[in-house]
């Protein structure tokens, strides 16, 4: 309703926003037939839709159109048949991996691990198809939340439809509280007031009113702001109004959006990471394994037997625990982070979230409390004074209309004010203000053309030949256009930071408001706008006061300019720390609102996001060194067809303002398709941000926000607050070093193990289930991995998953125990003498190999898993610690147990070999501490 009383600003006149013209035919013919009735008087919008009146369509009229539109109702996209979307989940490149694997393990007979295999594919493939349907299920629930009855008039009689029945060309009743049926345009508004929050995010309710004439030659369309339209979900704040249906069901703007919200979801930046790193290991088995089979089966001249033994190769590339470290790293998470109040719906956005470097929020409830507050009072100078909030609380208080957020704000002021004591400074209201001693006479309601609220009130112990208060507050230009005086605060006490009492006050210490005086009070308005300010301006005279008597607008006249009340949504208590520790994650914030530039930019320079505004004489509402940070809707639909442009504006701007939905998702997917390794959240709650929440790599919604928001979005906060995001983000880091931990120390392991088979095939220097078994078992020691401790640098930034960066690691690591499995492979021709595949010593030499590249491996994930010196700078969490003990005394009690090294082929090893065990795995941990030190001084990085 307060919108009403804003007139923020007196010169700056800003274009509304273009929608952007890259939009689909369907949602273009949309905007296009909303541009037609916004162009046009309310007196002539009936000539453009057939059979339309002021009184309505008749019944047969409107059965015409119920037949040619069909009902008002929003069908959702056509369903994908089931089974493309379950052959879609089923196929995807990391499932084929394990569904090779499956076969491998079921035909060497190993029915455990293939069962295992098998419910990892059902359960990964089952998530994902669940996850397609709910995406198509997300417009049905934004379309379906729309069930009302509606007024309308047909044949001149008002008749009340079930929403469905209404059609383009009927004409609406309007109230308070009443939901718009469809897209309508206005011809009749008394004091309306539109709530748009659902799509804007906005606060305040938006004035609509209805158009008189044609519109000026730099009239650019806007959908959501524009002063005589009204979308379908949208609802009256106050007022009343009629307006004609223009669209209905599919044609309606809201059903542009759901269909967006019904299209396939973009991958998120996890899910693009996984399928590379599943595409290389596809790769690199794709050339290992011929390579091995030809060589094995040329040696052998058993073709069969180098068929498994390459499958077996394969199979040791893979790391076959991934999604079993990847499900444990996010389910920790998920656990860690609802204790913070963070539900995740789609446990992949923990990593993704991790990753996040941009953060495009909303401000409404996200950085500000979502609660209109009185900020303080001034005279027309910009000098403290109570007095233009007193008189404003008699008008807020004593009216008798709907209350809205500017009202409710001036009257929970006074309720919490503090009492003045006598030791106080002055530099608080008093709280002299008893309402109740107070009584209204008569007052003028607000109407959207006067922009104004009038009353006359008496006090209770006023003499009778006294006169009453006439008190009029709204918006700027409005009242000042009514006044011919102002107050001189000056002369009505010592000091103008002294308070007033209302009790005393007289409205004749005033003095002509001349030209120039108006000027300055313009001024003061336009600087307090620019510092982030709502304004109402106040006004009073004296007035006859008699029971009974009424009052028009005729007495808003000659009144006395009092001051100015400034209100604004305060900023939450832990947003500037939480926005601190974010910039210190490496996480950029942009502010996407629908709120005015001058609002999100005071919002923004409190935080520290942009640089504090230095004074300037001409009070500019935006400096020129922010302007450049900054961007409006319509500036940025101007550079929708320059591609080079709207990038750079991206890169450039950090807040982004008036927006519409559609130009939210522009931004988004902008953002994440510029480059630069950006992975971007979105934080949102209306229908607005539905988009944009869905298109992002991670969309949070917040439980208080709308059912549709909160569908679209991977995370859910209990608690509407960056802190909490700050949390995950570091949460969402832990998890993603903890899955590249698994995945380099595994896959640069078992490309040891390949580079060593190639290196030395004289005979078979391990056979297939030893080498399976050995895998199973490192496998099994990187359980605990998920509970690893990670070293804080690996904290400090985002980062992503970079399937070159794990081939270089895998390539430049796993040669180095290849070196040591070559001096086994010595040991065993010149210390054992076992020199060929006939020698009776085979299965002694496979035995060293399988203690010797376990050993190697479970000691090495010390070494790997982080960039500095093991066990003195970094400590491996004691759950790892304890599991690689515990498989390291598996692995020697291996050989030594009957039953067991009889199936794998294994024999006890000679007491001599574990004298060279000790030397080669310390030789080991130094050759890797010495390549480790390369390699971060010629990449840069780690893990």
């Amino acid at each position: 309703m307060e919108k009403k009383y804003e007139r923020l600003s007196t010169t700056r006149k800003t274009k509304p926003v273009v929608e952007d013209n890259t939009l689909d035919k369907r949602e273009r013919v949309v905007r296009e037939k909303l541009a037609r009735f916004a162009r046009i008087p309310g007196s002539t919008i009936f000539a453009l839709e057939p059979n339309a009146s002021p009184a309505g369509l008749s019944g047969e009229a409107a059965r015409l159109a119920l037949e040619r539109h069909g009902p008002n109702i929003f069908a959702t996209e056509r369903a994908p048949r089931v089974i493309a979307l379950f052959l879609g989940a089923l196929f995807n490149p990391f499932n084929v991996i394990l569904l090779v694997l499956a076969i491998v393990n079921i035909a060497t007979g190993d029915k455990a691990t293939f069962t295992v295999m098998v419910v990892m594919v059902m359960a990964s493939t089952g998530l994902r198809f669940w996850q397609e349907l709910k995406s198509v299920s997300q417009a049905a629930k934004l379309l379906n939340s729309i069930t009302t009855r509606v007024r309308v008039l047909r044949s001149n009689e008002e008749v009340e439809l079930d929403r469905k029945e209404v059609v383009p060309g009927d004409v609406v009743l309007l109230s308070s509280g009443d939901v718009f049926p469809g897209d309508c345009v206005l011809f009749s508004a008394e004091g309306l007031t539109v709530a748009q929050a659902s799509l804007t995010g906005e606060l305040m309710p938006v004035e609509k009113t209805v158009r008189l004439g044609l519109p000026p030659p730099e009239y650019e369309f806007n959908i959501i702001d524009n002063e005589n339209i009204c979308l379908a979900s949208t609802s009256v704040a106050t007022g009343s109004g009629r307006a004609m249906v223009i669209s209905t069901g599919d044609e309606t703007y809201m059903a542009s959006i759901a269909k967006d919200l019904a299209k396939k979801r973009a991958p998120n930046i996890m899910q693009v990471g996984v399928r590379r790193v599943s595409y290389l290991l596809l790769a690199f088995m794709g050339v290992m394994v011929p390579i091995v089979f030809v060589i094995q089966g040329g040696i052998s001249k058993d073709w069969k037997g180098a068929g498994f033994f390459a499958i077996s190769v394969a199979v040791g590339i893979t790391p076959e625990m991934l999604p079993m470290v990847v499900a444990a790293n996010l389910a920790l998470s998920a656990v860690r982070v609802a204790r913070k109040k963070v539900i995740v719906k789609r446990f992949d956005a923990i990593q993704s979230l991790g990753a996040v470097n941009i953060l495009c929020s909303d401000k409404t409830g996200t950085l500000t409390i979502d609660l209109i507050r009185v900020s303080g009072s001034t005279t027309g100078s910009g000098d403290p004074s109570d007095l233009p909030l007193k008189l404003a609380y008699l008008n807020a208080a004593l009216q008798t209309g709907t209350r809205g957020p500017i009202d409710r704000a001036i009257i929970d002021f006074f309720k919490n004010v503090p009492v003045k004591s006598a030791e106080d400074d002055g530099s608080e209201v008093e709280d002299d203000v008893k309402i109740e001693e107070w009584n209204k006479l008569a007052e003028v309601p607000f109407d959207s053309t006067r922009r104004l609220l009038s009353v006359l009130v008496f006090h209770s112990q006023a003499g009778i030949d006294e006169k009453g208060l006439l008190v009029t507050k709204g918006a700027v230009e409005e009242v000042l256009d009514r006044c011919s005086q102002m107050y001189d605060h000056a002369s009505s006490s010592s000091s103008l930071s002294e308070p007033t009492k209302l009790d005393d006050f007289k409205p004749n210490k005033a003095s002509p408001l001349t030209v120039d005086a108006r000027q300055r009070i313009l001024g003061t308005a336009e600087r307090l706008n620019g510092e982030g300010l709502r304004l109402v301006a106040v006004a009073c005279k004296s007035s006859v006061a008699l029971p009974f008597m009424t009052l028009n607008t005729d007495d808003e006249t000659d009144l006395v300019f009092i001051g100015l009340v400034g209100f604004l949504d305060p900023l939450k208590s832990d947003a500037s720390e939480a926005i601190d520790r974010l910039a210190k994650l490496g996480v950029q914030v942009r502010i996407l609102t629908g709120d005015a530039p001058a609002v999100a930019a005071k919002v923004a320079r409190d935080l520290g996001i942009l640089p504090s505004k230095s004074s300037s004489p001409d009070h500019l509402s935006i400096p020129e060194d922010e302007k450049d940070l900054m961007i409006t809707g319509s500036q940025l639909a101007a550079l929708s067809t320059d591609q080079a442009a709207f990038d750079a504006a991206l890169e450039r701007c950090i807040i982004f303002a008036k927006v519409s939905p559609h130009q939210k998702l522009q931004v988004v997917e902008g953002l994440r398709s510029g480059g630069g390794g950006r992975v971007v959240a979105f934080l949102g709650d209306g229908v607005n941000d539905a988009l944009a929440i869905r298109a992002a790599d991670v969309g949070i919604s917040v439980d208080s926000g709308t059912e549709i928001a909160k569908e679209a979005a991977d995370v859910i906060l209990l608690e509407k607050s960056l802190d909490v995001i700050a949390h995950g983000v570091l949460q969402g880091r832990q998890t993603f070093i903890n899955t590249i931990k698994y995945i380099k120390m595994a896959t640069s392991s078992n490309f040891g193990n390949v580079f060593s088979v190639l290196a030395w095939l004289p005979y078979q220097p391990i056979q297939p289930l030893q080498l399976l078994f050995q895998n199973l078992l490192y496998d099994f020691s990187q359980a605990t991995i998920p509970w690893d401790n990670v070293d804080p640098e690996y904290l400090a930034a985002p980062t992503t998953w970079n399937a070159r960066s794990i081939a270089r690691f895998m390539i430049f690591l796993g040669p180095t125990s290849s070196v040591f499995d070559i001096c086994t492979f010595l040991i065993n021709w010149y210390r054992f003498g076992i020199r060929d595949q006939h020698s009776p010593l085979v299965s002694l030499a496979q035995t060293n190999w399988f203690l010797e590249g376990a050993i190697t491996q479970l000691f090495i994930i010390h070494f790997l898993r982080t960039g500095k010196i093991p066990f003195i700078q970094s400590r491996a969490s004691v759950s790892v610690v304890a599991l690689t003990t515990l498989v390291s005394g598996i692995v020697f009690a291996i050989p030594y147990i009957p039953k067991l090294s009889a199936a794998l082929g294994m024999t006890r090893p000679k007491p001599e070999f574990y004298g060279f065990l000790v030397v080669m795995v310390t030789g080991y941990a130094i050759l890797v501490h010495i390549v480790k030190v390369i390699y971060q001084r010629m990449f840069k990085e780690w893990l």
